[in-house]
């Protein structure tokens, strides 16, 4: 069994390899010492809890770790802001091993190394089960926010969600497909598509972590306007036959985890102009007065999402 020493020095070895020029002090001291941003600072935290975000007989710790992590670096980039660094507390098991935390932190330095983010601090303690608390920050001159949605705007999403969903349920029924469950042990976000998001001239946006529907409801409420999503325009993605597929072989309504699966981070907003949205963001819906959120022709995915405490 390794020493706290020993896992904190093992940290210290991936955390440290790198060290961007906004950072005085970091890994080592009781506290990191970061320069002044440039601009606004965004502050976000997620946290991913053992047996019920992830099992570690399906996932690698590098998974458990970059999944996390993208899950932070996601809601960065869906307030239209660049990430810089991340602070990562663990509780982890009494018998956890140096090889096994290095594992785990690679992971999270890898999906960092991705957008050029650093962690800078953190804690350790022990826990029955690991327990994962990411929080990141980053900058924007002109954050995106969730209430920016008009009456008017096209509705956009970035890719078709649900394939996280089928991942899970095809690793719950044994059933084997590899993009399906690759997509919920470890979820690609599209950074660079991000990026350009943020520049594009788009008026809300969010991160779909618990679902389109369920994150469509946010917008909604802090827009106070009315969402009308298009069935027809989502199955017109490239994704949506081989989705369906897999849904058809497991007995399942696709549109169960196209509306309600979550954990895709993916991102969904509304815009004035469709024609400025980068290659691979389609438009699925639009904006109008009122409130709530319309499913067209299928009133029955209206209120689906996931909840921890429902």
């Amino acid at each position: 069994m390794a020493s706290e020493a020993e896992l904190i020095a093992a940290l210290s070895t991936i955390f440290s390899r790198r060290s961007g020029p906004g950072i005085e002090v970091g890994i080592g001291d009781d506290g990191a010492v970061l320069l002044p941003p440039n601009a606004k600072q965004i502050a976000v935290a997620d946290m991913a809890v053992e047996g019920v975000h992830f099992r570690r007989n399906w996932s690698s710790l590098a998974q458990i770790g970059g999944k996390i992590t993208a899950a932070n670096l996601a809601d960065i980039f869906a307030m239209g802001a660049e990430p810089t660094y991340l602070l990562v507390t663990a509780g982890l098991p009494q018998d956890f091993s140096v090889a096994e935390i290095i594992e785990l932190a690679e992971g999270i330095q890898n999906e960092a190394d991705l957008v050029g983010a650093q962690v800078v601090g953190g804690d350790l303690s022990a826990s029955p089960s690991i327990v994962l608390s990411i929080t990141a920050l980053g900058q924007s001159s002109q954050p995106i926010l969730r209430s920016g949605a008009r009456d008017g705007d096209a509705v956009f999403v970035s890719a078709l969600p649900g394939w996280s969903a089928a991942g899970l349920a095809c690793l719950t029924s044994g059933a084997s497909h590899a993009k399906a469950v690759a997509a919920h042990l470890k979820p690609t976000v599209d950074y660079a598509l991000a990026r350009q998001l943020a520049v594009a001239g788009i008026n809300s946006l969010c991160d779909i972590s618990d679902g389109l529907i369920s994150e469509t409801h946010h917008l909604s409420d802090a827009s106070q306007v009315r969402f009308v999503l298009e069935p027809d325009l989502l199955a017109a993605s490239p994704d949506f036959a081989e989705l369906s597929a897999i849904a058809t072989s497991l007995g399942i309504d696709v549109w169960r985890w196209i509306c309600g699966g979550g954990e895709d981070h993916l991102f969904l907003g509304t815009t004035s102009d469709p024609s400025s949205l980068p290659s691979g963001a389609m438009v699925i819906g639009r904006v109008v007065s009122g409130r709530g959120v319309e499913l067209v022709g299928k009133s029955d995915f209206e209120k689906v999402g996931f909840s921890h405490f429902q």
